[in-house]
């Protein structure tokens, strides 16, 4: 029984630490006067899906110590299938 309880306990920790970066709209971003920009990140891969590539970014943003981040840009922009992904991040 401690062993659960002590799984429970840690498990439950980790969560509360792992907090994912929030995707912001143009109107948030346009407001976003009280928090610190962090710049903006780039990603150029081969994404199959729009999703795909916003999961990039979000994990990118996380990387970086974002709280928020607002998408830019999404396209590709030849036939080679990869594509350009930028976003603001914001602390």
């Amino acid at each position: 029984m401690k062993t659960i309880a002590y799984a429970f306990v840690a498990a439950l920790l980790l969560s509360s630490n792992a907090t994912a970066a929030i995707k912001i709209d143009n109107h948030q971003a346009k407001n976003m006067d009280d928090v610190m920009s962090l710049g903006v990140i780039y990603i150029n891969h081969n994404f199959a899906t729009e999703q795909e590539a916003e999961v990039a970014i979000n994990d990118d943003a996380d990387q970086h110590g974002a709280k928020y981040y607002h998408t830019i840009l999404m396209r590709e922009p030849g036939s080679n299938g990869n594509m350009r992904v930028s976003a603001d991040i914001y602390r």
